[in-house]
């Protein structure tokens, strides 16, 4: 399982661990955030309180998570080493820095392009510059053309366009109308997101679940389905084509979502691993919470056939069950299938055969994940209602189950980061001698 992680191509541990700890930090901040937005959450998802939380939870949040877990990943995926450690430092630190400036921008209600928000937005720029060339540098060096590689690289031209996009509006709202909003928004999720998690799913959960001979053909529907249906979306948005061409847009992205989720069901059917720990829990937790993302995303297609009001909902559980239900769940399981198994390589590796290690397993409080799993739940299921009755109360009350989450998870995310080199002596078992049988002469 663990072997593909332990690849001699991998980056020093210094360039991925940071990223796990803001993580962890930012995902604490965006639950104390959001107790305090509940009354705007409760309304719309257009309010400057609301587009703070959203932005500490897609850049300082899942973003970091993604840009630390793809600089491991990348040499596993593509076989070769990282392009560069030190743009993924760089892009660690411009990042790592621009996030606090746009929360801040957004918090304090900005008209117009203030220069927190431009010193913020430009950092996350050149952050993601920096990571895009890392990964297009990476791309073009592997021998490795596969389809979950096409993903990844997909992935980050989106992801490009999506900031750019983000940047432009600020700086010129007069010029930009609401529809680029929208399309911001739309090529961040399905493009960005979503593309990546196909890619990098595709790759992982057959490997963790041990399954084998799986139909790679549906990848490949789903590549060019999704591509093709969100280029097809976007000019529907930016044309203004109607809910027909929406519909018909939503229909081809829904289909190929369908395809990758087929693949993952047959990894999961065919899995040799019976038995799913805390990791895989989340995880199939997550694929379970995607369902809820794509009724919602098709409802939210039909536009303005459906009332305002109701179709403020639907956007606003759109966005939640994909941000804060699906690529959340994900995060939360991943990391106990990635983290552990990165510090363990840097403290053990040399060890093995020399002294009894303990396993990546070990290094984590098992109480604490469970308990973050079933706060977790109880969460997003709270957000949920609140969102959908306009109950800020229960919003407030799903800010603090998420809060605990967290907090559960940033113990073992630190729990493992600060782990101690555990070494014992090697026993080798006693091999007990056979008694030698007397044989009696006869007399």
């Amino acid at each position: 399982m663990q072997a593909g992680l332990s690849t001699k191509n991998a980056p020093s541990p210094s360039v991925v661990l940071p990223h796990y700890a803001y993580g962890a930090v930012a995902f604490i901040t965006a639950a104390i955030m959001m107790f305090f937005a509940a009354e705007d959450i409760s309304t719309t998802y257009m309010t400057p309180k609301v587009l703070s939380v959203a932005h500490v939870l897609i850049l300082g949040w899942v973003t970091m998570i993604i840009f630390g877990a793809l600089y491991q990943l990348i040499p596993v995926v593509m076989e070769v080493k990282l392009y560069s450690e030190k743009l993924a430092m760089a892009s660690f630190i411009t990042l790592g820095l621009g996030v606090p400036f746009i929360a801040y921008s957004f918090w304090v209600d900005f008209i117009g392009a203030s220069h927190a928000m431009i010193t913020g937005g430009s950092l996350v720029i050149l952050s993601v510059l920096m990571f895009v060339v890392n990964t297009l540098g990476s791309a073009m060096k592997t021998e490795n053309k596969t389809i979950e590689n096409r993903f990844i690289v997909a992935s980050v031209f989106w992801l490009l366009l999506t900031v750019v996009l983000g940047l432009s509006i600020v700086l010129f709202p007069q010029i930009l109308a609401y529809g680029s909003f929208q399309i911001h928004i739309h090529i961040g999720i399905i493009g960005w997101f979503m593309m990546l998690i196909v890619g990098v799913a595709s790759t992982l959960m057959p490997m963790f679940f041990i399954a084998h001979q799986l139909n790679k053909k549906l990848l490949e529907m789903a590549f060019w389905l999704l591509n093709g249906g969100l280029l097809v979306l976007l000019s529907t948005m930016f044309f203004d084509l109607g809910n027909y061409a929406k519909m018909g847009a939503g229909t081809l992205v829904l289909i190929g979502f369908i395809m990758f989720f087929s693949y993952n069901l047959g990894a999961y059917k065919k899995r040799l691993r019976r038995n799913l720990d805390i990791g895989m829990k989340l995880s199939v937790l997550a694929f379970i919470l995607f369902a809820l993302t794509l009724v919602a995303g098709v409802l939210s297609s039909f536009g303005s056939l459906i009332d305002g009001d109701f179709l403020t909902r639907i956007n606003l559980i759109y966005g939640i069950s994909l941000i804060y239900g699906f690529i959340t769940a994900l995060i939360l399981g991943q990391m106990y299938k990635t983290l552990p198994f990165i510090v363990w390589l840097k403290l053990y590796q040399d060890k093995v055969g020399k002294f009894k290690t303990p396993l990546p397993a070990d290094m984590h409080s098992e109480e604490a994940a469970q308990g973050h799993y079933f706060f977790f739940i109880g969460g997003f299921m709270l957000l949920v209602i609140g969102v959908w009755l306009k109950e800020s109360m229960l919003i407030k009350a799903s800010a603090g189950f998420m809060l605990l989450t967290a907090i559960l998870y940033a113990y073992n995310t630190f729990k493992i980061l600060m782990h101690k080199q555990q070494l014992k002596p090697l026993v080798m078992p006693k091999i007990r001698k056979r008694p030698v049988p007397v044989v009696k002469k006869d007399k």
